[in-house]
């Protein structure tokens, strides 16, 4: 190819891709929003914990959930005291719709993960249900996947979280949460 030819080639690939980022981004709207507004707010939570399948203990905790400042983004902070079975339990996450990658996307970090995980989430505005997915590396070499599912149903919401199977992508509970929202105190 002759320098010529070269650049000109050069020229129509960066062209394109120069025009393309001074265009606005797309307009979100405002109904990508709705399941953090539905989520704001001091949650208590009755928390039931599974193994094969079947409940095998219980908890209750407390989930504050705060908005950034531009409520595009909810900081969760969910905490469970220590009991007499369990130690004290602490999660932390940051959750929105991201708008480059044009999906809910929501990072968590708690006492009991050995590393950061990273869901994927949709909104089927319907049901009022958010589905959620991650893959997560076990630490013993497996990637595992995850499920989650949360449905609004007004002041209260349900939070359960499975894991897939290895084998069969059947899916295992392994937290029910039913969170319940405080009523603001009067005169707030």
């Amino acid at each position: 190819m002759t320098g010529k030819l070269l650049l000109c080639a050069l020229a129509a690939a960066v062209i394109p891709l120069a025009c393309a980022a001074q265009s606005p981004p797309p307009a979100i709207p405002e109904s990508v929003y709705a399941p953090l507004n539905m989520e704001e707010g001091t949650w208590d939570a009755d928390v039931t914990f599974y193994e094969d399948d079947k409940p095998s203990g219980r908890a209750a905790g407390v989930q504050v959930n705060t908005f950034l400042a531009n409520k595009h983004w909810m900081v969760n902070d969910f905490r469970i005291p220590a009991n007499g079975k369990s130690p004290a339990y602490e999660g932390h996450g940051v959750w929105g719709y991201d708008p480059v990658a044009r999906t809910y996307v929501n990072t968590w970090v708690d006492t009991n993960d050995l590393a950061v995980r990273t869901d994927y989430g949709y909104w089927h505005e319907p049901e009022k249900t958010m589905v959620w997915s991650s893959k997560q590396n076990d630490g013993q070499g497996h990637f595992v996947d995850y499920r989650i599912t949360e449905e609004f149903k007004g002041d209260t919401r349900e939070f359960t979280f499975y894991q897939l199977g290895l084998a069969k992508p059947a899916p295992h509970p392994l937290v029910k949460i039913v969170f319940t929202k405080r009523k603001p105190a009067p005169g707030l």
